[in-house]
């Protein structure tokens, strides 16, 4: 047992779900009706840049099809998403008249899992949405808890996390060029046709290389400051009628150049390196695209961010565990080389077990998304000073701040009580 769950058992000792969760309500089912009418609100929010970011990038072609389809994708995850919150919250006190106590796990942690699994199905995209939001999120965490003198390394040095990086890009444009998986990625490098054609110019592209490098700097960075746009215009709405001046001047000052540059220096480097390689040899070759991503992916000194490392970690496990090739970084070894036997096995066994085919159809994505909120849920509270803000701006608004509250008497208890007793 840990010294942060022996302490929470000593100031929740003789303490009910009533005095931690919900004292403004008498009973647990007055809490129940209260957050059911509540919470609503807080999950379309959550995802309001959902709402206005795809449309932005998608920048023309819109149908009344298309219109609907989005709204309605919206509405139908803010919607489940609601229901996951009451669930999650409501299942605290459940599980406190299971226990008959405040347990450590159960107040944050198994609330999260069990309603994650208790939600409506959601669409595969949305389902992926929220288990790799999750999934990096939880990785971040990890990394700023392990103890791994590599990890330690990473976190503290921008150059070998950058070096990380770059070799992630590597992997992740050379497979894409191959067009051997379909996954999403910052960019995406241009292929060759379908038809196998040779193409008249070096380049695989259709434009002149003037015009494809600077379509993708434009492109991107557009698309940086819309998606820091959006968020900050998120952030800051509740000032729109009360104080505007003040809403105009905190939006500037939340709008920032960095994902706009980074974005726009990623995309634009790696098209320029894989137009040089082209003219270079007389066409373009499969082994530029990994080149290019090597050396473009240096453009992470610009917005060093746990959630960028996080997601090219992310892809390049996904990748990596679909080709048969070695891994190129140590920090993914041992994880790449069990997805990649795996994977194999399945390929190469002439006669599948029944053991095994009933593995296969595990539900993996789902599993992830449940044990990553679970996850995360518990993160925030008892270890709040490394979760990423956004898990915290997610769960309080889909509990209208209700998990803030609890954090923040469960840590005046802990001042309150006597530290050496523990």
């Amino acid at each position: 047992m840990s010294e942060l769950s022996k302490c929470f058992y000593r100031v929740t000792a003789g303490r009910s779900c009533r005095d931690l969760c919900h004292p403004e309500y008498a009973t647990c089912w007055q809490s129940f009706v209260g957050i059911t009418k509540t919470l609503l609100p807080g999950s379309y929010k959550l995802y309001l840049t959902l709402l206005v970011i795809p449309p932005l990038v998608k920048g023309g072609g819109y149908t009344a099809e298309y219109w609907f389809n989005h709204i309605l994708g919206y509405a139908s995850i803010s919607f489940k998403t609601y229901i996951q919150a009451i669930s999650g919250l409501t299942l605290q006190c459940l599980l406190y008249k299971l226990f008959g106590r405040l347990h450590y796990y159960c107040l944050m942690g198994v609330p999260g899992l069990v309603s994650a699994a208790l939600v409506p199905k959601l669409p595969h995209v949305h389902l992926r949405l929220q288990g790799i939001t999750y999934f990096n999120m939880m990785l971040e965490v990890m990394i700023k808890k392990s103890r791994l003198r590599c990890l330690q390394l990473l976190r503290q040095s921008k150059h070998w996390a950058t070096i990380c990086f770059m070799l992630f890009s590597a992997k992740i444009m050379d497979v894409l060029r191959a067009k051997t998986v379909n996954q999403f990625w910052i960019m995406y490098p241009a292929t060759a046709p379908e038809d196998g054609k040779p193409t008249p110019a070096p380049c695989l592209h259709g434009a002149s290389c003037q015009a494809y490098i600077l379509d993708g700097v434009w492109k991107y960075a557009l698309v940086g400051f819309t998606i820091e746009a959006a968020r900050g215009f998120v952030s800051k709405a509740s000032l729109i009628y009360g104080e505007p001046a003040r809403f105009a001047r905190e939006l500037r000052q939340a709008i920032g150049p960095a994902l706009p540059l980074f974005l726009a220096a990623y995309v634009g480097s790696f098209r320029s390196i894989s137009c040089w390689l082209a003219h270079s040899t007389g066409r373009e070759r499969p082994g530029h695209a990994w080149l290019a991503g090597l050396l473009s992916g240096a453009a992470y000194l610009l917005y060093p961010k746990y959630q960028i490392f996080t997601l090219g970690f992310t892809k390049f496990l996904e990748v990596s565990s679909r080709l048969p090739s070695p891994p190129t970084s140590t920090l993914t070894v041992a994880s790449c080389l069990l997805q990649m036997s795996w994977e194999h096995h399945l390929n190469t066994v002439a006669v599948k077990p029944r053991w095994m085919e009933l593995l296969q159809r595990l539900p993996v994505l789902r599993l992830v998304h449940m044990c990553s909120i679970g996850y995360m849920y518990h993160a925030l509270v008892f270890h709040s000073h490394l979760s990423p803000p956004f898990n915290s701006k997610c769960v309080n608004y889909c509990s209208d701040f209700r998990v803030e509250r609890i954090k923040r008497r469960l840590v005046s208890w802990m001042l309150e009580h006597s530290w050496s007793a523990c």
